[in-house]
């Protein structure tokens, strides 16, 4: 069977993504080797699982997979991708397997590696999309839904000390990680190791695969801070005052949420990273003192998968 796949609107398919400073898009194309799950499932669950693969021209638009259908006739079929087959979609999918009810879906700052700056591609392994496939004769389509949106991050850095003055706990302290999260200060609802008590961005989710269950749109299982590490080679930080004055660098960072930023809510950039001392030696540190930057949101802001928000964050 050969499934044609297309990316829902916003327009823009895969993987090879390039940042249009004109248009502030974010436009993708296709590998030249790409490929998709196709899951299949009935009543009690997944009745199979396999690999279409799609070879073609690098940087094409349009893309059609082929495989060999194992279902079963009646089946709901649907698409996962990335495949589960590579490090990214076996890093984001788990209980993709025969007898399973639920495909679950992890933190995609799991899959996404170190965040390399000014980069867009340090997201294209986990442009997560769901679709239903719809066969008509001998034709099957299925329309790819993307499943998060991307958050650019302009950061600037003037004040944070590359060799802090003698006796300071944070000497030598480099900064190679941001956490993202979202603070509502009128909610009572507690954090715990700050989980669960995020009201925008999801951390793990489910998707419901029987057919009396299967809506087609995943539900939370925890929400909380969304945390990534930054290209980080050895001593040398990629967000690091060293001989210059200033630095500035920009991160494209997939994030994941299902309410949208509500007017009182504090947007939350922090950044945290490694230190030395003389006695402990290396330590970590979640957000350095002054690296907690918050932004109150003073009118709803709509989140859309798909869509590009940018940020300017100062430290």
């Amino acid at each position: 069977m050969t499934i044609q796949a297309s990316v829902v609107a916003p327009t823009g398919t895969k993987t090879l993504y390039e940042y249009d400073t004109e248009s502030k898009t974010l436009e993708g194309f296709w590998n030249s080797e790409e490929a998709i799950t196709v899951v299949s499932f009935d009543q009690g669950g997944i009745t199979a699982v396999d690999t279409f693969t799609s070879t073609g021209e690098e940087g094409r638009s349009k893309a059609e997979f082929s495989g060999t259908w194992t279902g079963n006739a009646g089946d709901k079929v649907i698409c996962l991708y990335p495949s589960v087959d590579t490090y990214a979609g076996n890093s984001i999918f788990d209980a993709v397997r025969v007898g399973s009810p639920t495909i679950y879906m992890r933190n995609l700052s799991t899959a996404s590696g170190a965040l390399q700056h000014d980069d867009p591609s340090s997201i294209s392994d986990v442009d997560l999309m769901l679709g239903e496939v719809k066969i008509s004769g001998d034709v099957a389509h299925v329309y790819l839904e993307r499943q998060f949106a991307v958050f650019r991050i302009e950061v600037t850095l003037r004040h944070f000390p590359y060799e802090a003055p003698p006796g300071s706990p944070f000497d030598q302290a480099r900064i190679n990680s941001i956490r993202i999260k979202c603070v509502d200060p009128d909610s009572d609802e507690e954090e715990e190791w700050g989980v669960n008590g995020d009201p925008v961005f999801v951390r793990f989710s489910g998707l419901d695969v029987t057919t009396g269950s299967y809506t087609g749109t995943p539900f939370t299982i925890e929400r909380g801070p969304q945390d990534y590490y930054l290209l980080d080679s050895g001593n040398n930080s990629d967000l690091t005052l060293m001989d210059e004055d200033v630095v500035e660098k920009t991160f494209f960072v997939p994030v994941r949420f299902d309410k949208d930023l509500e007017a009182g809510y504090e947007l939350c950039f922090q950044f945290g990273g490694n230190y030395y001392d003389k006695e402990k030696g290396r330590n970590s540190v979640t957000v350095f003192p002054g690296c907690d930057m918050r932004k109150t949101i003073t009118s709803k802001l709509s989140l859309e998968n798909g869509k590009i928000y940018g940020f300017r964050v100062t430290i």
